[in-house]
């Protein structure tokens, strides 16, 4: 695999885009693995409720859209 094995719940089809590091994991994601914030599936742990540390996790890795949405109407 190119690409860290954590899957983000942003669209539930991403996956964080940095190396893998050990374990399939990037640096980031193995860090977060090893104090317990995730689990061997590569889920959030529902015991943390720091809800920035949970978006750190999240979206680490993945490339979000710059733009501002727009629905089509003007």
């Amino acid at each position: 695999m190119s690409h860290c094995r954590f899957r983000t719940s942003h669209g539930g089809a991403l996956f964080c885009q940095d190396p893998p590091y050990l374990e399939g994991w990037c640096r980031f994601h193995f860090e977060a693995w090893q104090r317990g914030e995730l689990n061997e599936r590569g889920v959030i742990n529902e015991k943390l409720s720091d809800q920035q540390r949970r978006r750190e996790i999240n979206f680490h890795g993945i490339a979000l859209p710059t733009s501002t949405y727009r629905d089509g109407s003007s």
